[in-house]
C-alpha cells in the first residue's frame, strides 16, 4: 500500500469552495499521480477550473472566495496559514486558456519569474535557462534567432509554447493547463499535445478541457465534473470505455452538456 502511495502527489479531501452565497465546489475528494497527466473535464462551469486554482492558491486573489476542506502537495497542506505562496507558486507552474505572454521580448518573457525567485543572477546562467526552457517548450528551434523580438508577435500556438516555456523557468514540479488549446487551430493544438506527452516524464500535469478527444489523448486519469462535484474519477480508458456512472456515460456520448 505505502507504494502506491508515493504515486499520490496532490490530493484534496472535502474540498468546498464558495464565491460569496455560491457554493461552487462540493466535497471534492480527488488524488492526482506524480508524473501523469490527470484531465478534467465536464460542461461550462462545473467547477474545473476553480478546482486548478486551489491547488496553486490563485482563489486568493478573489475576495469573496472561501475554501475549507484540504489540499495537500506531498503530504503538506497547501492552505497551511504558514505556508509562502510565492514558493507555492514556483512549484506550480500555470498555463491559461488564451496565450498571455507579457509585452516584453521572448528573452524577458522566459527571464522574468527566475529573477523574480533570485535564479540565474549571472547573464550565462540566464542564457542557459532561457534556451533550456524553449527547448523543453518545443520552441526553441522556431525562436532562437528572434529572442529580443517580442513575445506578442509570434503566432498563437507558439505564444502558447512560450507560456509553457515561462513556466517552466523556474523548475516547477507541477503544471497545471486550463484549456490551453481551446483558442488555437488543430495543428497548434496537436504541437501542444506531443508536448505534454512530452513534459509528463518530468512533470505532475492536470489539463482542464473541453475536449473529450484531447483529454483521451493526452491524459491517463480523467475526473469528471458536474454542478461542483466530482461525479467520477477513474483511468481515461476505464471512463471512456466503460464509466461506472450513468451520468458520465451521458456526457462522454453527447447526451447532455
Amino acid at each position: 500500500m505505502e507504494l502506491n502511495n508515493s504515486k499520490i502527489k496532490i490530493k484534496s479531501k472535502n474540498l468546498n469552495v464558495y464565491y460569496g452565497n455560491k457554493q461552487a465546489l462540493h466535497n471534492i475528494n480527488l488524488e492526482i499521480n506524480n508524473k501523469e497527466v490527470t484531465a478534467l473535464i465536464g460542461p461550462s462551469g462545473c467547477g474545473k477550473s476553480t478546482f486548478i486554482r486551489c491547488i496553486n492558491r490563485m482563489n486568493d486573489t478573489i475576495d469573496i472566495c472561501k475554501v475549507d476542506g484540504s489540499i495537500e502537495i506531498d503530504g503538506k497542506e497547501v492552505n497551511d496559514k504558514n505556508v509562502d505562496v510565492v514558493t507555492l507558486r514556483e512549484k506550480i507552474g500555470m498555463v491559461f486558456q488564451k496565450p498571455n505572454p507579457f509585452p516584453k521580448s521572448i528573452y524577458d518573457n522566459i527571464a522574468y519569474g527566475p529573477t523574480i525567485h533570485g535564479i540565474g543572477e549571472k547573464k550565462d546562467e540566464m542564457d542557459k535557462i532561457v534556451e533550456t526552457s524553449l527547448k523543453k517548450a518545443a520552441l526553441w528551434d522556431e525562436v532562437k534567432d528572434r529572442l529580443n523580438e517580442p513575445g506578442t508577435g509570434l503566432s498563437g500556438g507558439q505564444q502558447q509554447r512560450l507560456c509553457i516555456a515561462r513556466a517552466l523557468s523556474v523548475n516547477p514540479e507541477v503544471i497545471l493547463m486550463d484549456e490551453p488549446c481551446s483558442s488555437l487551430d488543430p495543428i497548434a493544438t496537436a504541437k501542444i499535445e506531443e508536448l505534454i506527452d512530452d513534459l509528463k516524464k518530468s512533470y505532475t500535469i492536470v489539463i482542464v478541457t473541453h475536449s473529450m478527444a484531447q483529454a483521451v489523448r493526452v491524459s491517463q486519469k480523467t475526473g469528471f465534473f458536474h454542478l461542483g462535484k466530482i461525479i467520477e474519477v477513474d483511468t481515461t480508458e476505464k471512463i471512456f470505455k466503460n464509466p461506472a456512472n450513468k451520468m458520465t456515460q451521458d456526457y462522454i456520448t453527447g447526451r447532455f452538456g
